[in-house]
């Protein structure tokens, strides 16, 4: 087999296995997302219920028992709206680790990946710029 097309199959091995880190990274965060939605939501509905069927059975301050129900969809409300920066920070966590993950790999091998080399063994544009490390962004 030619030495270009061992070359191109380790680069689009490169790639595709790349894209699938990226898109399991993904779903991992989506996953979380859900799941913390779902504690949210589900605790505010314990609360509620509870804090429902005791102003229906006793006879006790209803408005009191309001108040705690309101207070407790605002602290769900407030939780919730923390989930989609706590999904985007726990993605670009798994990113950060993958990619530190291949550079433990490359350092372990000394660097020689065959699918990072271009034509005649260099090192293809894009390997040689080091990207900045990705981080969140946090609005206050």
């Amino acid at each position: 087999m030619p030495e270009g097309t061992v070359d191109r199959e380790g680069e689009l091995r490169e790639i595709l296995t790349n894209a699938i880190e990226v898109q399991l990274a993904a779903f991992k965060a989506g996953i979380s997302f859900w799941k913390d939605w779902v504690e949210q939501t589900s605790r505010f509905v314990g609360t509620a219920t509870d804090q429902l069927r005791a102003i229906r059975e006793e006879d006790r301050d209803a408005k009191g028992m309001l108040l705690e129900i309101v207070d407790a969809g605002r602290a769900s409300i407030r939780g919730m709206s923390e989930l989609p920066r706590q999904a985007a920070f726990r993605f670009i966590e798994e990113l950060d680790e993958l990619e530190s993950r291949k550079k433990g790999a490359a350092a372990a091998s000394g660097g020689r990946s065959r699918g990072n080399r271009g034509p005649r063994g260099t090192k293809p544009e894009s390997a040689r710029r080091r990207r900045p490390k990705r981080t969140a962004r946090v609005k206050s």
